[in-house]
């Protein structure tokens, strides 16, 4: 009898465990914008996640265009300061970044495939992967080697498009606090802002 409750015991603390590093893994933060914006630190600590839906005031045939020409990035993506297109064809391509990085850090170079699919339910769905061998390393610049990027874009009007958004990237290790909320939560929300105020 005994043994039998001790063994209940140990089976409910390891099931209390077991949920509650679930539970942590699901942890996500908010960025408390006026965008809702959520990220979490992945488990290896080097990796982080961010989702959130926004809007762009903009028909969808216009935001694909934006996102898929390279030569538009340096408009509209945080801290962008160089684009250009490698590659490209009718629903995929390869396009190269420059991101200025703050002065103690080198800039960060990445070379992104992107793929364009379009969904049965009408909306249309990019996915961007970064390769970071694509080309022989820069010694100016940090190469970004863990991106992937998912953006499925659905028509709410004739001028209007929503935008669910998830991503995970590599970046530095214990950033503190304030640098992570620039690093995920403010060039995120700023993509967005300069996203709306493309004409």
């Amino acid at each position: 009898m005994i043994q039998s409750i001790k063994h209940t015991i140990i089976i409910a603390i390891v099931a209390m465990f077991a949920s509650f590093c679930a539970n942590a893994q699901e942890n996500w933060r908010n960025c408390n914008c006026d965008t809702p914006i959520y990220y979490r630190i992945c488990e290896s600590g080097k990796d982080y996640q961010v989702k959130c839906r926004f809007l762009i005031n903009k028909p969808i045939d216009k935001c694909i265009d934006i996102f898929c020409n390279a030569e538009n990035h340096t408009q509209w993506i945080y801290n962008c300061i160089e684009s250009s297109t490698l590659k490209t064809d009718s629903a995929s391509g390869i396009f190269r970044n420059i991101i200025e990085a703050p002065f103690f850090m080198k800039d960060r170079e990445v070379f992104v495939e992107y793929k364009v699919r379009h969904n049965e339910d009408g909306s249309i769905t990019i996915t961007n992967t970064c390769l970071p061998d694509y080309k022989a390393r820069n010694d100016n610049y940090e190469r970004i080697t863990r991106l992937k990027a998912t953006y499925i874009f659905s028509s709410k009007g004739k001028n209007s498009t929503e935008v669910d958004y998830f991503t995970e990237t590599g970046g530095p290790a214990n950033l503190p606090d304030f640098l992570l909320h620039i690093f995920l939560c403010k060039s995120t929300m700023q993509t967005i802002e300069n996203l709306n105020k493309m004409n």
